[in-house]
């Protein structure tokens, strides 16, 4: 057979942000000699329709879609699973890990969208701007007073690269900000001046709690019923992270006494919510998911992703971001 003749290997993308835009991140894939696969669906897929789409594929690309131990199953030839983000709460590592397959993330490259919508939520909310905007087009001019972010402390739950740049962006607002996360980075909240406090305080003393944390046993449900409780009356929750990390049915509770004054909400559980009380409360701002959803966080997040995908397959392990399994690469230099 021809050099020309041999079969390339084949990456199914099927994250739609990827699909949707030309770039460098094609760019990569091509000059690397691979074959790019679309899902041809412009969602997410559930495990049969990945199931489907996974034989004879060498790495997958892919986003919110459920990359379960069932549709692993049918991933004869995988060597690696790049994902389009952060989050691997639909990506089943442990079932990847068994089947020798790689998993890959891109940290960091969303956080300015994200962090940016974080304010955006904390702005609409203390202005009311939904529920002046939608008055405004009905004709009516009333006007009700607002709140200003200068001087109200904002409790960050989780420090990483978003809740950093949260932080900077609520400093130049002149907030008070304070931090809850063991891995916190001491030097730069000695920098920035920002306080790490636990949990209790942190919920106690914070006007604006931003949550910032993956999903995992040990955070899902983490704003329950006790949770609410303890923050500060009138306080506002923003979340931008993960619906999973809120009991929206506690939280509906809450803003219904009047206990919380507010909140953001870029993501539920399951998404697309289906309507709720949640959509008739005037101090709640909703948002479909849109943290990372901007062309400059989508281009870097798909070049990182592809270069991902190449790295892997390549052999070229030391230029692949954020392994989330690096067990699988001891395993195969075991077996040499």
């Amino acid at each position: 057979m021809s050099a020309s003749a041999v079969p390339r290997r084949r990456v199914l993308v099927t994250t739609r942000t990827f699909q949707k835009m030309e770039g460098a991140h094609w760019d990569a894939l091509r000059e690397a000699g691979l074959e790019a696969v679309s899902s041809g669906l412009d969602r997410t897929l559930d495990e049969r329709e990945l199931a489907e789409r996974l034989p004879g594929i060498a790495a997958l690309i892919c986003g919110m879609d459920a990359v379960s131990e069932r549709a692993l199953e049918a991933a004869g030839e995988l060597r690696v699973i790049s994902m389009n983000g952060v989050g691997l709460d639909r990506i089943d590592v442990e079932a990847a890990t068994r089947r020798g397959i790689v998993v890959t993330r891109t940290p960091g490259s969303n956080a300015d969208s994200v962090a940016d919508l974080a304010l955006a939520l904390m702005l609409a909310q203390a202005r009311q701007i939904p529920r002046h905007e939608r008055g405004l087009r009905q004709g009516d001019w009333s006007r009700r007073p607002g709140r200003e972010l200068r001087g109200r402390r904002l409790g960050l739950v989780g420090l990483g690269a978003i809740g950093k740049e949260v932080a900077l962006r609520a400093l130049a607002f002149g907030m008070a900000v304070q931090a809850c996360d063991p891995c916190a980075d001491l030097d730069f909240c000695r920098k920035h001046g920002i306080e790490v406090a636990d949990w209790e305080t942190t919920l106690r003393s914070s006007d604006i709690l931003s949550l910032h944390l993956p999903v995992t046993e040990e955070t899902m449900g983490l704003i329950d019923r006790r949770a609410l409780a303890a923050m500060k009356p009138g306080a506002v929750l923003i979340n931008t992270a993960r619906g999973e990390l809120v009991d929206e049915a506690a939280l509906v509770e809450a803003l219904g006494s009047g206990h919380l004054g507010g909140a953001g909400l870029d993501v539920f559980s399951p998404e697309p919510p289906a309507p709720g009380p949640l959509f008739e409360m005037e101090q709640v701002v909703l948002t479909p998911h849109l943290g990372g959803n901007t062309r400059e966080a989508a281009l870097r997040t798909a070049l990182r992703a592809a270069r991902n995908a190449v790295a892997i397959l390549a052999g070229k392990v030391g230029e692949a971001d954020s392994i989330a399994n690096p067990e699988v690469l001891k395993a195969s230099e075991g077996d040499r």
